[in-house]
């Protein structure tokens, strides 16, 4: 059966970062296709960050997402997973939806905005978030937590938009195993 996971990045948060790159890895050693996706110079180095700020440049992302994925023979897969970071949450989950794959993605959510919140209710996965995170209220955080618990991969105390504290190197690397110890999981299942 051939399996594939796609990697949605975040604005300044390439493939090449520690959540992205590890998962990917994770994903590779369980035999899954990897395709990693690129937004552009222009959307990686974005500063803006409050909901509205982000609303043109995710709806630029998914147009560009679109584009790259056009040709991938989804049904060929017989297993896929959307790995997403930050701003890529909203666009992995509107990919779905677009490329009509409802029911045929399991997503892995790290640090979703409070745009994707609401595609918590229908997509199949988990979420993970820090209640540190600038671009997401704690309060939102919380309330996801409670409203879809089954989707609560983890909730880190205290750390920001890439699931570390500051000064705790050790605890990061630890945030950073237990992230891809979710993900082993269920890329066994």
């Amino acid at each position: 059966m051939k399996k594939l996971a796609v990697i949605f990045p975040g604005i300044g948060y390439t493939c090449a970062k520690p959540l992205l790159y590890y998962t990917a890895s994770a994903a590779a050693d369980h035999d899954y296709e990897i395709i990693r996706l690129d937004y552009g110079q222009d959307i990686h180095t974005f500063r803006g960050r409050t909901p509205l700020e982000l609303e043109p440049v995710t709806g630029l992302a998914l147009k560009r997402t679109l584009r790259q994925l056009q040709n991938v023979s989804f049904q060929e897969y017989g297993k896929i997973i959307f790995i997403s970071k930050s701003i890529g949450t909203v666009v992995a989950c509107e990919s779905e939806k677009q490329l009509s794959l409802s029911g045929k993605v399991q997503h892995f959510l790290l640090t979703p905005v409070p745009a994707a919140i609401p595609y918590l209710k229908q997509a199949d996965g988990v979420f993970f978030a820090g209640t540190a995170d600038p671009y997401i209220p704690e309060k939102t955080i919380r309330q996801a937590a409670r409203l879809y618990p089954e989707k609560t991969g983890g909730i880190f105390e205290g750390c920001n938009h890439s699931l570390e504290k500051k000064g705790d190197i050790m605890g990061n690397l630890n945030n950073l195993g237990k992230v891809i110890e979710c993900l082993q999981w269920i890329l066994d299942s």
